[in-house]
């Protein structure tokens, strides 16, 4: 039983001569006698109008080739170019593809691929079940997740350790030594702040290795009874208050005016009443006080004779500077003792000692006045501040 085919098309140099042309080794015909006029021309003489060609009429002197009919009653003509009209079905229905014939297969690009057919997708990608399909030799993706997973929660429970750092361990950002550690760093810092009250940043320290725990508590301690931070002084706290203060000077006395500027290790004080303010050294200080307790601070001082005969001054020296122990000074604020501050120029300040920090101590007169006394300025008898040498 034979089936009939429509004609193969081929391109134009391949194409079977069309009836009326030369094939190769014939010489050409004679071209026809164009007749001596013709319609278009025989109208022009007359004067009527010229007739338009019909729509697919050659023109005259041209033969044209009838077209042939395919199986399905589509027209095909002897050549088609690629732009032309395309199939019907199948790949070939956008524009500017070719046209399939009979007995020819469309290019398939998954053929390229491994010679098989496309992989299959099953399932809806957000249920999990429609992974596609790996190649042959490598695990699925799901397969790698429920492994590590699994490998996860088996080590968690193994060492103790939560989930989260197991992962880390495994994909290797981590150690198990390093999570131990850091996990013992945490219970140590929380230890530190709930059971005894130290301050958080301090615990950190603590539990890095960083602070012993009793100087933690010693500093947490100071912060508690101090206003301002342990490393701002009475000069740069009266800069940031903007308050009239009066300030103890060695060799001029108590002196009233204002912080204009304060530095490391100088500022600039407006006295009252002058329009030019003075630069003065921290180390010229000796003690300072609010504008209000002004007259008690000057009415709470006192000379020690024995020392005033020294002739010290104010000392930029600092192997010459003494200063209380933290210790010491806890214990005279917990027994709540009236301790004697005795200046190196042999003034002294008596009064009940309030709170501390790097530079400076507070001391509450008797009228309840305050009064903040450099460290810098101490004479060595203040040291142990009437407490037994040990």
């Amino acid at each position: 039983m034979s089936t009939e085919r429509g004609p193969i098309l081929r391109k134009r140099g391949n194409q079977p001569p069309r009836e009326g042309t030369p094939q190769e080794g014939t010489p050409p015909a004679a071209p026809p006698t164009p007749p001596a006029r013709d319609e278009r021309s025989a109208g022009a003489e007359s004067g009527a109008a010229p007739q338009p060609a019909k729509a697919g009429t050659a023109p005259p002197g041209r033969e044209r080739t009838p077209p042939r009919r395919e199986g399905g009653g589509r027209v095909v003509r002897d050549f088609e170019p690629r732009g032309g009209a395309a199939t019907s079905g199948g790949r070939g229905e956008s524009a500017g593809a070719r046209p399939a014939t009979p007995g020819r297969r469309l290019y398939d690009p998954r053929a390229d691929r491994g010679g098989g057919p496309a992989p299959a997708v099953s399932g809806s990608p957000k249920d999990g079940k429609g992974a596609r399909r790996a190649p042959a030799g490598r695990p699925l993706v799901s397969d790698e997740k429920t492994e590590l997973k699994a490998q996860a929660q088996k080590l968690a429970k193994e060492k103790g350790v939560p989930l989260v750092h197991a992962y880390r361990i495994l994909k290797g950002q981590t150690t198990l030594n390093d999570v131990l550690k850091g996990m013992m760093r945490k219970e140590r810092f929380e230890q530190l702040v709930t059971r005894e009250g130290v301050d958080r940043e301090l615990a950190g320290q603590v539990a890095s290795g960083h602070l012993p725990k009793q100087r933690a508590v010693l500093l947490t301690r100071m912060r508690t009874l101090r206003k301002q931070k342990l490393h701002i002084d009475g000069i740069k706290a009266a800069e940031v208050e903007k308050k009239k203060i009066g300030v103890d000077l060695f060799g001029r006395g108590w002196m009233l005016g204002r912080v204009r500027a304060a530095r490391p290790y100088d500022f600039d004080f407006l006295p009252d009443g002058a329009e030019k303010v003075d630069k003065l050294f921290k180390h010229d200080v000796k003690a300072v006080c609010t504008a209000e307790d002004f007259e008690a601070a000057q009415k709470a001082c006192d000379v020690d004779a024995a020392v005033k005969k020294l002739g010290l001054a104010q000392t930029e020296d600092r192997s010459e500077r003494v200063r209380p122990s933290d210790d010491i000074m806890l214990r005279a604020i917990d027994e709540q003792r009236i301790v004697r501050f005795t200046m190196r120029d042999g003034e002294q300040i008596l009064g009940r000692l309030r709170s501390f920090g790097r530079w400076d101590a507070e001391l509450v007169l008797e009228g309840g006045e305050l009064v903040t006394v450099f460290f810098h300025g101490l004479h060595a008898s203040s040291v142990n501040l009437g407490y037994p040498a040990s």
